[in-house]
């Protein structure tokens, strides 16, 4: 079977080689822009203990760098989102994994409400964790109320 393959077959070899792609220059790019996180750690943690907002801009280059070579964004209503200084909640539908990448999108600063389990995973936990997100214990009401 070559890679020019046309028909089903051929389009899922080819879906499956792009995720790969996609999947491995991810990672690529994650463990470097973590490593910038922890460099500027203490001194986010001085001037923006709450926000980080220095660290939140890495993680929207980390989901723009990823994203970019596979596939184009196009946001829609952003003249209607409040201004990034006026709090808000945005939710995700959760209709892929691009989910993540897509909310970096909007330029402005935020927290992730992730299950705390998710924190454990390498690189990308760490880095919600250092980046300040939100765990959640699904099960323990009082992480619920917390979290509210």
């Amino acid at each position: 079977a070559s890679w020019g393959q046309t028909g089903a077959a051929g389009g899922k070899r080819m879906a499956h080689l792009r995720a790969v792609l996609f999947y491995t220059w991810t990672l690529l790019l994650a463990a470097p822009l973590f490593l910038v996180m922890l460099l500027i750690s203490p001194l986010v943690m001085l001037l923006d203990r709450h926000r980080r907002v220095a660290q939140h801009w890495v993680n929207m280059v980390w989901a723009r760098a990823s994203g970019l070579p596979f596939y184009r964004l196009h946001l829609e209503g952003l003249e209607k989102l409040p201004p990034s200084s006026t709090p808000a909640v945005y939710v995700a539908n959760h209709q892929s994994f691009l989910d993540i990448f897509s909310l970096f999108s909007l330029v402005r600063p935020f927290k992730f409400v992730s299950k705390t389990s998710n924190f454990l995973i390498p690189i990308v936990g760490w880095a919600m964790y250092v980046t300040g997100h939100i765990g959640l214990k699904r099960t323990d009401r009082r992480s619920q109320m917390k979290v509210l």
